[in-house]
């Protein structure tokens, strides 16, 4: 089989766990895809014996797991949501239509919603229903922007692919890449400055559970975090030492990012009330940076950030 000759297919289930048809699937573009198709807990068959040696080992839960880089671009249609929006779904964020504005995806608690992947590798496949993962963006100046998904569902054998996969990427637009021209504005902590990169991390907690007459992948917790790297500003312009001081006081203020210039291709992300943490210098030609941790905190709840199309 050939590396390159993947595809990744998602659709809605209406039940959880029951999978879904591959007609109803939607093709979704990935520059990376990968999966670890039999992973589980194993159970030791232990023996007492004369010799030593090896014992034979179950795997007393099986399930998969399905990793995919997917670019950053809205539908392009404004109130038109991007096809991987069931990936968003699937990682319990809810999905706000704006008819004819916008998409606005945050996070959620309660009521998870799921979806069925089918993993496709040169000439065989692998259903994998029950899916539920969790997700993180990347804005890097001079890079596409991505989205990293990690997935983990039902195990099901993979398959011979009996029939070719007919279906192009709808509702997906061409992704920008970051630069001043494409991604027009950013503030950290009310500074707009020179940005290197943002990185935000949903950090869903994602469990498979095996339970007898039971199995479910469940998000358990979530803590969303990122990192955040900028040109050191003069420090009576924007003082991030005193940002990231938590032994007094703690201080949260909004950071956000807009990319994209085009109608139905713009994405801002925002977060109410971050914390910085963990100030690094380095060296970026011959000019001084600072990396920041960032902690996404809620404001009224399940409202940590949001990710808006435009």
């Amino acid at each position: 089989m050939k590396t390159r000759k993947k595809l990744l297919l998602v659709a809605p289930e209406v039940t959880y766990g029951a999978g879904a048809d591959i007609a109803d699937a939607v093709l979704i573009i990935a520059s990376e895809l990968d999966s670890s198709p039999y992973e589980g807990d194993t159970v030791t068959r232990d023996r007492l014996r004369q010799t030593f040696g090896a014992v034979a080992q179950a795997n007393a839960a099986p399930y998969t797991t399905v990793t995919a880089t997917v670019p950053a671009a809205g539908s392009g249609t404004p109130g038109v949501a991007p096809n991987y929006g069931l990936l968003l779904r699937a990682c319990s964020m809810s999905e706000i239509i704006e008819e004819g504005v916008s998409v606005t995806y945050q996070p959620v608690t309660d009521d998870a919603e799921s979806v069925c992947v089918w993993f496709v590798e040169d000439g065989q496949l692998q259903k994998v229903p029950g899916v539920r993962g969790t997700v993180e963006w990347s804005f890097t100046a001079k890079q596409y922007p991505t989205m990293s998904f990690t997935f983990t569902g039902f195990y099901s054998r993979p398959e011979a692919l009996t029939e070719a996969i007919n279906k192009t990427p709808e509702n997906i637009a061409e992704e920008f890449v970051v630069n001043k021209q494409n991604t027009p504005g950013r503030s950290v902590h009310g500074y707009e400055g020179c940005l290197q990169s943002l990185s935000l991390n949903i950090g869903n907690t994602v469990n498979y559970r095996a339970l007898v007459g039971c199995e479910s992948v469940q998000v358990t917790d979530r803590e969303s975090t990122g990192s955040v790297e900028i040109e050191a500003p003069n420090i009576a312009t924007k003082n991030y030492f005193e940002a990231i001081e938590s032994h007094q006081a703690i201080t949260l203020e909004p950071v956000s990012l807009t990319h994209g210039t085009v109608a139905g291709n713009t994405i801002t992300v925002a977060a109410p009330k971050v914390q910085l943490a963990t100030l690094s210098r380095s060296d970026s030609d011959g000019i001084v940076h600072y990396s920041m941790d960032m902690r996404l905190n809620p404001d009224q709840g399940d409202d940590e950030f949001t990710i808006k199309y435009t």
